[in-house]
């Protein structure tokens, strides 16, 4: 809006300066006379009364008489064309000046009763309000009015709970948590965050029903990492050291080595004065899906890479979600090594190298130290491989990815 203010501003300033030249000195009425013009019309008017004397048509006093006349008009004429009529300084100017004030404070007048100056804010245009997202408040009541037509609408409950729950209504997320848990009483991440909502509604205290429902999400689900996360703080606040140390050492397992949800939980242990395990990185599984890979680097990239770069060891799904279902984080002074990537590496329950029948094996010395790569980084991995049967692997890092 300041921008069109002063654009406006501009061109009535440059309108202004169009009367400067006139309103710079006093305004002159200049009524002289063209000399040549009235002796050229004197001699014509003489020759006419020369040629009606000479006709007969006047005589020679009515003649002189008019050619007197005639002499004396010239004269007169004459006199005022060394002169010319001048007007009062600067006569009218006030008034001039006042209409130049008037015409855009009236213009403006206009424009505000008449015109559309909320468009001079694109934030308030029609288009905008209409591309603009909606308040939390909003969402909140357009789930609450899906809910009153579909109430077995267990996404919306969900929905809706954690909406309450990020607006600090505490009370109305526990009814919602309670619908949803109608609908799905078995859901193990519904009952964590129910427990959860129980504990925001005792000040953050996870004792007693919270833990309870915490726990038995852990009986059946012993990876559940939420649940997992929870039973660490809550035997954290109940002194119980060692058993935070097992739920939180349980939790690091299932990261990527370097990310940030893992250095967040290894800096947090560190604070609670937790031991972080040196490597984090299981056993295989007696009796899940297993690969295992042996990581070289090609003499040719030798020098490209340092020994304190890390090296990212990882299998994803030949066709599925992008992410890794394993992953182990070495350095390159250990190559060449030997990694077995199994499903207790696991980032999520539902994404194990068991749950697909072929993966991609890769390794990356991450110069960018981006765990999920960078240009400039060194690469290499394997073709489509069966994860049934155990295999074996050898990757050789070979190519700098562009």
């Amino acid at each position: 809006m300041i921008v069109f203010w002063l654009i406006a501003a501009a061109l009535i300033l440059a309108a202004y300066l169009l009367f400067w030249w006139t309103l710079r000195r006093p305004p002159r009425l200049d009524t002289r006379i063209d000399l040549q013009a009235n002796l050229a019309a004197h001699r014509q008017r003489r020759r006419e009364l020369e040629q009606e004397r000479a006709e007969g048509k006047i005589d020679q006093a009515q003649y002189e008489q008019l050619l007197a006349e005639l002499d004396r008009d010239l004269l007169d004429l004459s006199a005022k064309r060394d002169g010319g009529e001048t007007r009062p300084p600067y006569q009218g100017i006030v008034p001039l000046f006042l209409a130049l004030g008037l015409i855009p404070l009236a213009a403006m007048m206009l424009y505000f009763s008449l015109g559309r100056p909320d468009l001079l804010n694109p934030r308030t245009t029609p288009q905008a309000q209409k591309n603009a997202p909606p308040s939390l408040e909003e969402a909140i009541a357009k789930i609450e009015r899906r809910l009153q037509d579909n109430p077995n609408d267990l996404e919306g409950w969900v929905l809706l709970a954690r909406s309450y729950q990020a607006t600090g209504r505490i009370d109305k997320a526990l009814d919602a948590y309670r619908k949803a848990l109608q609908l799905a009483p078995d859901d193990p991440d519904l009952e964590v965050r129910y427990a959860e909502a129980l504990a925001q509604s005792k000040g953050g205290d996870l004792s007693g029903e919270p833990l309870a429902i915490v726990r038995k999400v852990l009986e059946t689900r012993p990876d559940h990492p939420y649940a997992l996360w929870l039973a660490g703080m809550a035997a954290l606040h109940d002194g119980d050291r060692d058993s935070a140390q097992r739920y939180w050492n349980q939790l690091l397992a299932q990261m990527p080595p370097g990310s940030k949800p893992y250095r967040q939980l290894t800096t947090m242990m560190q604070k609670a004065g937790l031991q972080v395990p040196q490597s984090t990185a299981p056993q295989p599984a007696a009796d899940g899906a297993s690969v295992q890979v042996t990581v070289r680097l090609s003499p040719e990239l030798a020098a490209r890479a340092k020994p304190d770069d890390p090296v990212y060891v990882f299998a994803k799904a030949a066709s599925g979600p992008p992410m890794p279902l394993a992953i182990v984080r070495k350095q390159v002074k250990d190559l060449p090594l030997t990694v077995t990537l199994d499903d207790s590496m696991a980032m999520m329950p539902q994404l194990k190298l068991s749950h697909f029948p072929k993966v991609i094996v890769g390794a990356r010395v991450a110069k960018s130290g981006n765990a999920q790569g960078a240009p400039g980084d060194l690469e290499g991995q394997s073709d489509p491989v069966a994860v049934s049967g155990h295999p074996r692997i050898e990757l050789v890092i070979d190519q700098v990815r562009s």
